[in-house]
């Protein structure tokens, strides 16, 4: 469930952005909210960076469990929090925490769910779990498309979150992390052995594969709300339009992490990620080439978007834990899911710039799409972890 909430928290900015913005700023002008948008996406994106980090780190000292609960509680008060924002800048700050947060349940999360699953069926375990944030994205959608005022939005996103930490409250510990902790003696930095000769292959690989999911997600399609709003006269809210489409992407999603562990047991989990990320790509190039209005043909295009980012996204998610044993796993986890969104947060910041340059979002997207190429070229170099299980 708190995965859900993570892709529901994760999505309502991309959502309300053109409404929340224009309400602080006291503007209509598309590139001055094209611009504050990309700022505000880019706090957002260096705390989810930033949390991964710590709370991977925290949560190889400290457990698994710990560090979920203290990672749910920060982006639960941080979303309801950036519903009384009065500045465009108080609501970067609430995102940047809200972003801490999400990061590091997401590290806490999956390594953990990856450690106490018999192993058998862990890899579809793992896809479902991330179809529970896919379906926080279908939720989302359907959230904004009824609910047209962008503060009550970030209400509704902390209340169901702060249930989770009851839930949390009743999780033992991972046995695997306990058994790590005991045999363990050596003290070195959990991030300087994540990047020793040992593991430095596996880690630069992991990173700059999901760097390009990274890029390709969030400087392309969490901006599909704002590219599709950019169709209708200024003065038109468009919830109904964008909530519509996000409910499309989000059920697709959920479908292709539900694959995703099917996929990668049958072929491998290279294939499945190279299959995937191309996907990704051509699926952007149809999108994105094709309308110059609007139309209901982009929401079956953003749906086949969608199936491909949810395959994407859960096959990472089964794959790097597979790459590290268990002492660094959640350090080394957080370091490949977050070592690309510092260059994500970059290419954010400047997409309005982009799409000024580019005229238009759907031009300046499909430049930003282009980095799904980059996981299809990597994962050629990829270990294959079908079938040989967690490395302790």
């Amino acid at each position: 469930r708190s995965g859900m909430f993570d892709g529901m928290d994760s999505t309502f900015m991309s959502a309300v952005q053109p409404k929340a913005i224009e309400e602080l700023l006291h503007t209509t002008q598309r590139d001055v909210i094209s611009h504050y948008g990309g700022i505000i996406s880019s706090f957002f994106l260096f705390g989810w960076m930033a949390g991964g980090v710590i709370f991977g780190m925290m949560g190889d000292k400290l457990g698994r469990v710990r560090s979920m609960v203290f990672s749910i509680l920060i982006y639960a008060i941080f979303t309801g929090l950036a519903g009384v924002s009065q500045e465009w800048w108080h609501l970067a700050i609430f995102r940047f925490l809200t972003g801490l947060g999400i990061g590091g349940e997401l590290v806490s999360i999956t390594t953990f769910l990856s450690e106490v699953w018999v192993e058998r069926s862990r890899a579809i375990a793992i896809g479902i779990l991330i179809t529970s944030y896919q379906a926080g994205v279908l939720i989302a959608g359907l959230i904004t498309r009824e609910v047209d005022y962008w503060r009550y939005v970030f209400y509704l996103g902390a209340v169901p979150a702060l249930l989770t930490i009851l839930l949390r409250m009743t999780l033992k510990e991972s046995d695997k992390w306990k058994e790590s902790v005991q045999t363990s003696h050596e003290d070195i930095s959990l991030l300087g052995e994540v990047l020793s000769p040992q593991h430095r292959r596996n880690a630069i690989i992991g990173a700059l594969a999901f760097g390009g999911l990274l890029i390709g997600y969030w400087a392309s399609l969490s901006w599909i709300p704002q590219w599709i709003q950019s169709f209708f006269p200024v003065g038109y809210k468009g919830n109904i339009e964008r909530g519509t489409a996000l409910f499309w992407q989000g059920l697709l999603a959920v479908v292709g992490c539900a694959s995703a562990g099917v996929f990668s047991d049958k072929i491998g989990r290279t294939k499945t990620i190279i299959f995937s990320y191309a996907g990704c790509f051509l699926a952007s190039y149809l999108l994105f080439t094709t309308n110059t209005s609007f139309n209901e043909n982009i929401y079956w295009q953003v749906a086949l978007l969608g199936y491909f980012i949810g395959l994407a996204q859960a096959i990472m998610y089964i794959y790097l834990p597979e790459l590290f044993p268990t002492r660094i796993r959640a350090t080394a986890v957080g370091f490949c899911l977050n070592a690309g969104r510092f260059a994500t947060a970059v290419s954010v910041l400047f997409v309005g710039t982009i799409v000024t340059q580019f005229g238009g979002y759907g031009s300046a997207a499909m430049f930003f799409a282009s980095s799904y190429l980059i996981a299809v070229i990597v994962a050629f170099f990829g270990k294959e972890t079908r079938g040989l299980g967690l490395p302790s």
